[in-house]
């Protein structure tokens, strides 16, 4: 298969991948829809299973390539559907734990740190002190 073939029928995100297989021209040319469905296909992900596909599709009937091209659109849409909902839930979680500090709880922070501040500098000037007297 050319080159040409693909850059023509595919987009162009998936022409480096494309000429790894042999794809039957009849089917770039009149269903490119179809092989660019199977090569981004996530459950049909080894390049053996992607090109006993492509191997396949001269041998089926017009019944079995809408049922592949159900399976592929139902695929896509319930992949879309769980990323979309991780998504929001990743989204939930960076707000909740991402989200700007309480004024309350950041004056009480910097006033625990300026107490820790405040008896190391302490605490620093009694060694000091006690290895004078030594």
């Amino acid at each position: 298969m050319s080159q040409d073939l693909i850059q023509k029928y595919l987009p162009q995100e998936l022409w480096k991948i494309a000429k790894n297989f042999d794809i039957p021209q009849e089917f770039l040319e009149n269903n490119s829809e179809l092989v660019t469905m199977i090569l981004k296909s996530r459950s049909i992900d080894t390049t053996e299973e992607k090109q006993n596909r492509f191997n396949l599709l001269p041998l089926m009937n017009d019944e079995q390539m809408v049922k592949l091209r159900w399976i592929l659109t139902k695929e896509k849409t319930k992949l879309k559907e769980i990323e979309e909902k991780y998504s929001m839930k990743k989204d939930a979680i960076k707000d909740k734990y991402l989200q700007p500090e309480d004024p309350k709880v950041k004056e009480k922070t910097k006033q625990i740190k300026d107490k820790e501040s405040k008896i190391a500098a302490k605490e620093l000037e009694q060694a000091d002190n006690l290895l004078d007297m030594i």
